[in-house]
């Protein structure tokens, strides 16, 4: 009679455990995945956090964390994880009744990008292994930015001390439209859009307006990011927004106003990502950002198109421009040799030793070969 007073026992228990886990489990548990920093450089290194928090009277011996993110983030251990395209992260804890477990997963940012967990599983049991419970948890804040990693700039140092001294010089000889100094009377070399007319109805002779020379010099970073064929070369791409980064950076330094301009487009919205300017040092994270967001997977325009927009804004001949491209195709020349023309140009390919430079040497733009390790 004991016995079986016992195995009733047992067996009530068991049901009785099975029912509440089944219910209860989840009942005030949840999990917080997030990033102790919000960015860093390529080659640096960040730390990902694991908070779970049981507040149940139910203890979970037994429980997984599940949850995947881009493969670009190498975790320091590797333990855990299975890495295909993405990293798959499968973390075990144990945790009892009204308690908080905090995990930091060092890792090293391998490759520019941005780096996202949007849901995170949790798998758990019963006490006797018999029951098994599954729950995702939407995460809200897990977001890192991975930027474009820095380039050695002494390549560029007697390029950009020419390209700013052309700058310098161009500016007094173009007008900026948006300084008016005032008026005076029209000759026959004036253009028709320079009268004033309104001041020559008012004084009966034609006036045109006069403006002084431009004072602020700026920087415009052209990135094209399309290939020249239909061979994809993403290790170039990825080397040319190091670059723009990097330029970007010396030249907010130096005090210059900075303004990228590509045709790349956005992982999240899937659209061009537009130009972004930036006026100081302080700044520099927005271009930063941006680039990090680039996915070189989805169609790009051809750039052809965002060199002959430049010419239509009214103040381009008294900037310097930067064109970054290993795209060397014919319509490209054309249109950034016509800026050329008015403006101080430079023009920066990155390309493998084994690649054909074929280049247009015989204008005034400024010219730079970037070696790239490997072979197309």
């Amino acid at each position: 009679m004991p016995l079986i007073i016992l195995v009733a026992g047992v067996a009530f228990l068991f049901i009785l455990q099975r029912i509440l886990y089944k219910k209860l489990w989840d009942k005030g548990l949840d999990i917080d995945i997030r990033f102790q920093e919000r960015s860093a450089f390529e080659g640096e290194k960040g730390t990902l956090v694991e908070i779970l928090e049981n507040r149940n009277f139910l203890p979970l011996p037994f429980l997984h964390a599940k949850f995947e993110i881009g493969s670009g983030l190498v975790f320091e251990n590797g333990e855990n994880v299975s890495t295909s395209d993405r990293n798959y992260k499968n973390d075990i804890f144990s945790v009892l009744f009204y308690q908080r477990v905090t995990r930091r997963l060092p890792f090293l940012c391998r490759k520019r990008g941005y780096y996202e967990v949007t849901s995170a599983d949790l798998v758990s049991t019963d006490l006797f292994y018999t029951e098994h419970m599954v729950r995702a948890f939407k995460q809200r804040g897990a977001a890192f930015y991975v930027y474009p990693g820095s380039v050695d700039t002494s390549i560029f140092e007697q390029p950009l001390k020419k390209l700013i001294g052309d700058m310098t010089s161009r500016q007094f000889i173009y007008p900026d439209p948006f300084e008016f100094k005032g008026l005076r009377n029209y000759t026959i070399s004036d253009p028709m859009n320079t009268i004033n007319w309104k001041a020559s109805a008012k004084t009966g002779d034609l006036m045109v307006n006069q403006y002084d020379s431009t004072t602020s010099r700026r920087m415009v970073i052209l990135l094209n990011l399309v290939d020249e064929t239909v061979v994809q070369h993403q290790p170039l791409h990825e080397e040319a927004m190091r670059i723009a980064s990097t330029l970007a950076a010396y030249m907010l330094r130096e005090g210059y106003p900075v303004r990228l301009v590509t045709n790349a487009r956005d992982v999240e919205s899937k659209e061009t990502i537009l130009p972004i300017s930036a006026n100081g040092i302080a700044q520099a994270e927005d271009i930063y950002r941006s680039l990090a967001r680039v996915d070189l997977n989805l169609k790009m325009d051809d750039f052809a198109a965002y060199v002959d927009r430049e010419m239509e804004t009214p103040d381009y001949a008294s900037a310097g421009y930067v064109l970054i491209s290993a795209n060397m195709k014919q319509n490209i020349q054309d249109s950034f040799f016509l800026l050329c023309k008015e403006a101080a140009g430079m023009w920066v390919a990155p390309l493998y030793d084994n690649m054909d430079f074929h280049l247009d040497t015989g204008n005034s733009a400024e010219i730079v070969r970037w070696e790239v390790k490997g072979h197309a």
